[in-house]
């Protein structure tokens, strides 16, 4: 039989797999009951049953439901994964404690004193949190020295992010605001853009919260505890996002943060946490969002202990220059703009838009979602997609009605048609042309929204990759500009930023940065 690696398991069956280890490891035998709560599938369900049968007949397990056992070339698999997975068993690294406690050789790292731009573009605090899609932390720097923007000038970024634009443009003497419908990222864009932080008391908070980690993981379960996210999150999403193990690791050092009196510390630690939950959970962004229960990843308490370090050391280098520009975050849709800024006051726009590729980013940051308590059920889920731009079909509503502001654009109306023409006589992609309608109208609305609170002649710059859909090619770059165009802005163009690499098909997608000027 060709051996079958754990990493290719379907997650349900990976997921069953880990159960039937763990009980093994403790002389047990895993009921249905177990596997019914661990899964949220019911009981008696057939899929549970079939998962089962099926590691039977690819040789992880052998025997019946009922009396399973596990064979010898599964035994180190197992082994493994107890290792890494038995809170009660693991070591936790007092380095975090040492580290405040009596410093470090590597403290003196930055020491000669880096000008601004270089500490920019080693990414310098943009490093705490950031995702696949955040664009290069020079690339702000480059266009406020082209466009020739003063200290104190305003740049909006109508997309926050992780916030790149917005630290960058704060570290070259620039105010900025950002807008994200996602209230995630507005936190994240809030606290990474916070650096008036007391060291010494963030040093002493940190000892306090590692002595109690450390002291406390292996009785968590005599604790009498905050449950929160535990709770909140659908059980079967938050399995498919974090072991047992580290449900219960997480959940502590939140209960000893969410204590904390000093707020901005406070919110520094839980974004060190969340983040460093997220990298050590099963998830995995290329493609899709996808989870390998398998997949070794690094632990969860020594990625903390890391980040908080690499923080630390970032606000020690931020803090010897103490002359940047100010941020405020709006956690909205960009499309209410004008509800926030007054006509005319705006001097650059800057921005890296969602593009119309049916990724829907509230699912890459559920669990942080749940866990930093943005939401407490789905229906709140379903009210931030509702404000996102719809570059997915998993934000299109019933309401959703941006395409009846883009009739007139004939190139939106063919590539939606072509599109159909691919996905008519299929069970899936019929919801496609819809999308891409929908994107362009909330895309159209955004750039309308703006023209009215730019200063004349300022620039407005969107960092856009052209788009595939089943074969069908979306000229993105293109279009914006027409759309631009018809709105009254002028010397739209665009130059290359960079090709794409692409995946399933032969097509090089070119991103580009689309400019246009008020």
């Amino acid at each position: 039989m060709k051996e079958v690696s754990p990493n290719k398991l379907p997650f349900l069956q990976a997921q069953v797999l880990q159960r039937i280890f763990i009980d093994f490891y403790e002389n047990k035998q895993t009921t249905f009951d177990e596997l019914s709560e661990l899964t949220d599938y019911p009981k008696d369900s057939k899929i549970l049953k079939d998962a089962i049968n099926s590691l039977i007949t690819k040789g992880f397990l052998e025997g019946e439901f009922g009396n399973i056992t596990i064979p010898n070339h599964s035994k180190k698999i197992m082994e493994n994964f107890i290792k890494r997975n038995d809170y009660k068993r693991k070591n936790f690294s007092d380095k975090l404690l040492k580290f405040c406690k009596n410093g470090s050789s590597s403290d003196s790292l930055f020491e000669f004193n880096q000008t601004i731009s270089e500490l920019n573009k080693f990414g310098v605090v943009h490093k705490w949190y950031d995702y696949l899609e955040d664009f290069p932390y020079q690339l702000i720097e480059e266009k406020i020295k082209e466009y020739n923007l003063q200290p104190n000038s305003l740049i909006v970024e109508p997309f926050a992010g992780s916030g790149t634009t917005l630290i960058s443009a704060n570290l070259f003497h620039c105010n900025s605001i950002g807008f994200d419908a996602n209230p995630l990222m507005t936190y994240i864009s809030e606290v990474k853009t916070t650096w008036d932080i007391d060291l010494k008391l963030f040093k002493q908070i940190i000892i306090n919260i590692s002595e109690q980690f450390i002291n406390k993981i292996k009785k968590y379960d005599e604790l009498e505890l905050n449950k929160g996210f535990l709770e909140r999150m659908p059980k079967k999403e938050l399995n498919q996002w974090l072991s047992i193990s580290l449900q219960k690791e997480v959940n502590l050092l939140k209960n000893l943060i969410d204590v904390i009196e000093n707020v901005k510390i406070k919110n520094l630690l839980l974004l060190a946490m969340s983040k460093s939950c997220f990298d050590a959970s099963y998830v995995s962004l290329c493609p899709g969002t996808t989870f390998y229960p398998f997949r070794e990843k690094e632990e969860f308490w020594d990625i903390f202990t890391k980040k908080v370090i690499q923080i630390y050391k970032d606000l020690q280098q931020i803090q010897k220059h103490n002359n940047y520009g100010t941020s405020k975050l709006i956690n909205d849709t960009c499309l209410n703009a004008s509800q926030y800024i007054e006509k005319e006051t705006i001097d650059f726009i800057i921005t890296s838009p969602p593009y119309p590729n049916d990724l829907e980013y509230t699912r890459q940051t559920r669990l942080e979602l749940y866990l930093l308590d943005f939401v407490k059920e789905m229906n709140d889920v379903q009210q931030i997609k509702r404000k996102m731009v719809k570059g997915s079909t998993k934000l299109i509503f019933k309401e959703s009605n941006s395409e009846n502001f883009i009739t007139k654009f004939k190139d939106i109306q063919l590539v939606s048609d072509k599109i159909y023409e691919q996905t008519k006589d299929k069970n899936w992609g019929f919801d496609y042309p819809r999308m891409v309608r929908e994107y362009f109208g909330d895309m159209y609305l955004c750039m309308k929204e703006f023209y009215e609170l730019l200063k004349p002649n300022a620039n407005f710059l969107q960092v856009v990759g052209d788009q595939t859909i089943k074969g069908v090619y979306i000229p993105v770059c293109d279009i914006l500009i027409e759309m631009a165009q018809e709105i009254g802005y002028k010397n739209c163009r665009k130059e290359l930023f960079r090709m794409r690499r692409s995946t399933g098909h032969d097509i090089a997608l070119p991103e580009e940065i689309v400019i246009i000027q008020k």
